[in-house]
């Protein structure tokens, strides 16, 4: 069944289509109709013979398996990158406070650099009046 029959996804299409192929490939080429029987006993309100239906049905369950493997594959790579942004955020944090120390040790060295000449101009001054 599809989830949204309205808007059906390419692959639940495809997947439609495929089934519709299996039932019609299976009903024709492993129980054919039997002239006999049919005439006689009424038959159910499938077409398709048991081992068609089954064989159907052990494919859908495949195809459902994979679906669900898939879904659980994408929530843990969901999971991942969600785990890397918040990582990808706290480093951003970290380096834009790198950033601020990195420039306030600038701004104190350009000051004490500025304090050191004038020290030394002075010494200058003192040592040749």
């Amino acid at each position: 069944r599809l989830y949204f029959p309205e808007h059906p996804t390419d692959d639940e299409r495809a997947f439609s289509a495929t089934s519709t192929y299996v039932a019609r490939f299976y009903a024709r080429g492993l129980a054919p109709p039997q002239r006999s029987q049919a005439a006689s006993t009424p038959r159910s309100t499938s077409t398709l013979a048991p081992e068609a239906e089954s064989s159907i049905q052990a494919a859908m369950h495949a195809e459902l398996r994979a679906i669900k493997e898939e879904r659980d594959r994408l929530r843990c790579e969901l999971v991942d990158s969600r785990a890397e942004v918040a990582d990808y955020r706290e480093l951003q944090i970290e380096l834009t406070r790198a950033r601020a120390r990195v420039a306030h040790l600038n701004r104190e060295m350009a000051r004490l650099s500025a304090e050191l000449d004038r020290v030394h101009k002075r010494a200058r001054n003192l040592a040749h009046p």
